[in-house]
């Protein structure tokens, strides 16, 4: 197979099962968390599975790795 020289200079970000996990933004900085149990924030999400279908917000409230409140908020096209 040939490749373009932009591919044979790519180098890869991880290798193999033991990269860990990745960072999370956590109070300003990145964070490793190893346990979901040090997983604490509050975030906010928009997804949708089709055009037709419209949109759901999402918002959660996550300490030591367990939701504590979860909104959701739907709206629907015409």
């Amino acid at each position: 197979m040939i490749y373009t020289q932009e591919v044979e200079n790519m180098c890869p970000v991880a290798q193999g099962v033991h990269h860990g996990a990745a960072p999370v933004p956590t109070e300003g900085k990145w964070v490793q968390n190893k346990e979901v149990k040090n997983i604490s924030g509050f975030t906010h999400g928009v997804g949708w599975c089709a055009p037709q279908q419209g949109a759901c917000k999402l918002t959660l409230n996550v300490k030591e790795g367990i939701i504590q409140q979860l909104w959701q908020l739907k709206s629907y096209q015409a």
